[in-house]
């Protein structure tokens, strides 16, 4: 986003951000490549294991599933700092394209500009948008004034787009619906764009976070994991012009000379430049990388294969050996950081995503009722097929009630305040989670709105009596929403376990401290040090046993049906609070953990077509069962011991 803006950057500059680029793949390439040759070795242990391995819980991408497109139309367009008259395409796999409208009139659909929506902000007041920009531009002491070109739009109705790091693109639609439709769409290609890595769910999508996870620990710039959005490149970007933040601000940015009023409009062509040099340049290495790694993969995938079974046993021991050395460090710092603020952290983190999830199971319960009023009334399944299943048509990405519910997900900003002084949560965590939340339940809602016109469709078209339809229609919506109330139980867990991680992990690792790891290095033997790490094994040992442990509290927590959680005092720690008072809790035996592990291991839901479960001990099992099914990273311990929650 952005184009042709004036160059602020001089030779020496340029050189300096090339050499922070170099510097960043430099560092980058063998941690993807420790990363990579992990995550294959869990990725082939668990193919051995299992060859069939459970189908996601999420297909991606399923947003769509008919016509070329979504939406397309030519109107006004503020790109590259003018207002022209181009061609906006939102295709079926949410790739937005521009073009000149001459050109497509001339037929040139060849010359188009992709628009980068990952992370972007869509909104479609001025107001809303000044309140970006000032955030974008809040380093400017004094007087920023003026206003920006792109709030010159030419009719009442604009939708504007601003990436964090790029020029704000607009565009001018001609009415309150066609704006509503527009913005809706575009929000969709956001989510859509951004959850492009968490969706792909190989193992070299998990290596390359867990390798930029690792990067941001190495250069001191991870105060708290935030989640990456984008693709690959945008990942990179990301993180380089987070890392040249400051020398913009303090080096760059102070010789430009630029009148008051023209200050954020310099400071924001200043940020345009950097990211598309920065992007030109990861994109090249990126490409270089990945070439290089493809030959890696295919070694380190043969001598893994050669030595499986011993590699899976040591790695195994190595878990249990960390997980029997680092019980007192782990429980102490499980009672002294986590169990006194977790209680209060859960009902922030599920609150707004229990209220998110019954309002999206509501409206799509209505919508099945909605289609069998309409059937009630036919009398052919022809003119079922055609004009009874309009409302599931409008589930669509421009769905407004759609948007509502999804807009619950979003925490409070009490909340978020809360959580940054109580953990120090970065600011920037909220809307990746929220982006990826969005994005997972609208392809649940749009992947069972699928399934139920797929069944209607087995049904011949021939005359039926209007008894006989609504019984067609009853059952299907039998069906379907018990493979709703499945996928959506396992979504729910998954969300809010995911959140409370981002927030708690980095404090239960901090209070575990430093170890001194060479006694697991010594195990490994030369051969065997390509895929087997005990730095990995050690964090995965970590997160494993602090998974267990918050699944433990969300099991007795979580509502059982799709309702919303009832609303605490702002005060957090509040008596009154939903969500049950912390317990005390020790080291079970070997046996007993052996036990547990086993029966919180085994199954999955997320293939199953049963109904929520009526009971409390269904609930548990169906909880614990979900949650585990859609943890995408298997564990690497097979342990004898962990620290689980108990009665005291």
């Amino acid at each position: 986003m952005g184009g042709k803006l004036t160059c602020h950057l001089n030779s020496k500059e340029h050189r300096y951000i090339s050499e922070h680029i170099a510097d960043i793949m430099e560092t980058l390439a063998p941690l993807y490549r420790c990363h990579l040759s992990s995550n294959l070795l869990t990725h082939m242990r668990n193919k051995h294991m299992e060859p069939s391995e459970p189908r996601p819980l999420i297909q991606h991408p399923k947003v769509v599933a008919h016509g070329g497109f979504v939406l397309e139309g030519t109107l006004p367009q503020y790109m590259d700092g003018i207002w022209t008259h181009r061609h906006l395409l939102v295709t079926n796999s949410f790739t937005v394209e521009s073009r000149e409208s001459k050109q497509v009139f001339e037929g040139g659909w060849g010359c188009k500009t992709e628009l980068v929506l990952s992370g972007c902000h869509i909104c479609t007041s001025i107001q809303d948008h000044c309140e970006l920009v000032a955030d974008m531009c809040q380093h400017i002491k004094g007087k920023s004034g003026g206003k920006l070109a792109c709030w010159d739009c030419p009719t009442a109705f604009p939708v504007f787009m601003q990436h964090p790091y790029s020029a704000p693109v607009c565009l001018a639609t001609g009415s309150h619906q066609e704006q509503t439709r527009w913005a809706n769409i575009l929000r969709a290609a956001t989510q859509h764009q951004s959850s492009a890595l968490w969706c792909e769910d190989s193992p070299e999508s998990r290596a390359f976070l867990d390798a930029v996870s690792s990067l941001k620990k190495l250069r001191g710039n991870c105060q708290t994991e935030v989640y990456p959005v984008g693709d690959w490149e945008e990942v990179l970007v990301s993180m380089v012009m987070e890392d040249v933040m400051s020398y913009l601000k303090e080096k760059v940015f102070p010789r430009i000379i630029a009148h008051h009023s023209r200050r954020r409009t310099a400071w924001i062509k200043l940020l345009s430049e950097v990211y598309r040099t920065a992007k030109h340049q990861v994109k090249a290495a990126m490409a270089a990388l990945k070439e290089e790694l493809s030959l890696y993969r295919s070694d380190v995938e043969k001598q893994i294969s050669a030595g499986l079974q011993q590699a899976s046993l040591l790695q195994d021991h190595i878990a249990h050996t960390i997980t029997e050395d680092m019980c007192e460090p782990m429980l102490h710092s499980l009672q002294r950081t986590i169990i006194p603020r977790l209680d209060c952290t859960l009902q922030e983190v599920a609150t707004p995503i229990c209220d998110g999830f019954a309002s999206t199971w509501q409206y799509f319960l209505e919508t099945c009722d909605d289609i069998i009023d309409l059937g009630s009334k036919s009398t052919s399944m022809k003119d079922i097929k055609k004009e009874v299943l309009t409302p599931l048509s409008g589930h669509g990405p421009d769905d407004a009630r759609m948007w509502q519910c999804l807009d619950k997900l979003e925490m409070s900003s009490e909340g978020q305040t809360w959580l940054q002084e109580t953990w120090g949560v970065h600011s920037g965590t909220w809307r990746p989670l929220l982006l990826k939340a969005q994005n997972a339940l609208y392809e649940v809602v749009d992947m069972c709105a699928v399934m139920f016109r797929r069944l209607l469709s087995r049904y011949p078209c021939f005359s039926f009596n209007s008894s006989q339809l609504t019984a067609v229609l009853c059952r299907i919506k039998e069906k379907v929403v018990k493979h709703l109330d499945t996928e959506l139980l396992a979504l729910r867990s998954q969300l809010i376990l995911e959140a409370v991680l981002q927030i708690t992990l980095p404090a239960f690792t901090h209070g575990v401290g430093e170890q001194d790891l060479s006694r697991y290095y010594a195990m490994v033997n030369s051969e065997q040090a390509l895929f087997i790490h005990p730095d990995t094994i050690f964090h995965s040992v970590l997160r494993d046993n602090l998974t267990s442990y918050i699944q433990s509290v969300m099991r007795h927590s979580l509502p059982q049906q799709f309702v919303p959680l009832p609303t605490s005092p702002r005060n957090p720690c509040s008596s009154s609070s939903s969500f049950s008072e912390p317990v005390y809790h020790k080291l079970l035996p070997p046996g007993d953990c052996q036990q547990n592990i086993c029966q919180t291991s085994e199954g999955s839901t997320s293939g199953s077509e049963t109904l929520t479960p009526s009971t409390v001990s269904d609930w548990d099992d169906t909880l614990a069962d979900s949650e585990n099914s859609v943890n995408h990273t298997p564990s690497l311990l097979d342990a004898e011991e962990y620290i689980h929650l108990i009665d005291p």
